[in-house]
């Protein structure tokens, strides 16, 4: 993996960490606020959603490798070296076909809702979902060099 890709790993790694430690704070502030103060905190609640929202499409798009997403590998896996590399390329093919043909659609949404808010905090929906647009685009680049690795001729090192 080339050092700029590793980068951006580990800074998806901290960001997605301090994410989930953020939600946690966030998530004991509320419960002693309830318990101890008998007052229910309700940005607390907007704030771990979008939280959770940003941690799993950013984990998701540039932490987790494609090996450790769930799959169905029933046929793939009793297949040799050959097989595998034609059903890894036409899956490849099909889900970079079905990002690339939603993302300016999926963009364009996003960009549409600068005009709608959060109900308690008030923040731009188009800043909440934009880590969708991210993922998107994170996963389509991710595909296309996929793609170039399993056409290319160290193709037993994509699969």
């Amino acid at each position: 993996m080339c050092r700029l890709c590793q980068g951006i790993v580990r800074a998806a790694e901290a960001l997605c960490a301090a994410m989930f430690a953020g939600v946690f704070v966030v998530f004991v502030y509320k419960i002693v606020m309830r318990y101890a103060a008998h007052d229910a905190v309700a940005w607390a609640d907007e704030v771990s959603v979008v939280l959770f929202i940003w941690i799993v499409f950013l984990a998701n798009g540039f932490v987790v490798e494609d090996r450790r997403q769930i799959s169905f590998d029933l046929l793939y896996r009793h297949l040799g070296p050959s097989g595998q590399r034609v059903i890894a390329v036409v899956r490849t093919l099909l889900i970079g076909a079905i990002i690339a043909a939603a993302l300016p659609g999926s963009l364009d949404y996003i960009a549409f809702l600068w005009r709608e808010k959060t109900p308690v905090l008030l923040w731009r929906l188009d800043i909440v979902y934009a880590c969708f647009g991210a993922f998107m685009v994170a996963v389509l680049v991710r595909y296309l060099v996929r793609l170039a690795g399993l056409l290319g001729a160290k193709w037993r090192e994509a699969l």
